[in-house]
């Protein structure tokens, strides 16, 4: 018994249970470490205690008390550095996707319904992780009143960037109105980007402007 357990031990839950399937191993004879690595996975298929019971050849209250420690052996305390790593792999994650539909959008020998719902999806996606991102505190929640600090820092190719959000908003609208895919909802999504957008810009223009009257200011210098 001692042999079985030992030779089991580096074992993946995976080829433990093939060989428990090809009648090649006793699952009665595991461990509980053994044991519960194969509760975990068959956990994760859908399988019922009574099913992994049978399985394991164990009773249902020792698949009961395996996962009861798995739970506490898995259980997460609140941690920030834990919260910080997870929001940024969701965020790299949710931004793969993002620039996945995108290029499968512009790309010429896509349906043009597909290259519709990708644009759509895309858009999506950035607009609910940002308010995801919103929610946890990442970002402002109305961004209007921070909206000129964060202009004052931008590069001079902001100017640049509003036109390319300006060109793909309306690459959507034109696509959405030729397929006849545009309803209520998507109307109004769009015409509050625009807003924002036009918005966004002014605050930037007016603040390029104050910026240049402030530098002028000083290099002329107070009056005798």
């Amino acid at each position: 018994m001692e042999s079985s357990k030992s030779d089991n031990s580096n074992k993946p839950a995976v080829q433990l249970l093939k060989e428990i399937d090809s009648c090649q191993t006793d699952p009665s004879l595991f461990d509980k470490p053994d044991r519960q690595k194969c509760v975990e996975l068959l956990i994760l298929e859908g399988y019922s205690y009574a099913h992994m019971a049978q399985v394991l050849k164990c009773s249902e209250k020792t698949i009961s008390r395996d996962m009861k420690e798995i739970r506490e052996r898995n259980a997460i305390s609140p941690n920030v550095q834990f919260a910080k790593e997870f929001i940024g792999d969701v965020f790299r994650k949710a931004m793969s996707q993002h620039d996945h539909l995108v290029r499968l959008s512009r790309m010429k020998e896509t349906p043009v319904a597909e290259r519709i719902q990708a644009t759509f999806m895309a858009w999506r996606i950035l607009k609910e992780l940002t308010e995801r991102c919103q929610s946890l505190g990442y970002l402002p929640l109305q961004p209007q009143k921070v909206i000129g600090d964060i202009f004052h820092h931008v590069e001079e190719s902001s100017e640049a960037s509003f036109e390319d959000i300006r060109k793909t908003i309306n690459e959507i609208e034109t696509i959405t109105k030729e397929t006849g895919g545009e309803t209520p909802q998507f109307a109004s999504e769009i015409t509050q980007l625009k807003a924002r957008l036009e918005k966004a810009q002014l605050e930037y223009e007016a603040n390029k402007l104050l910026e240049a009257q402030f530098k002028k200011e000083k290099d002329d210098g107070p009056e005798n």
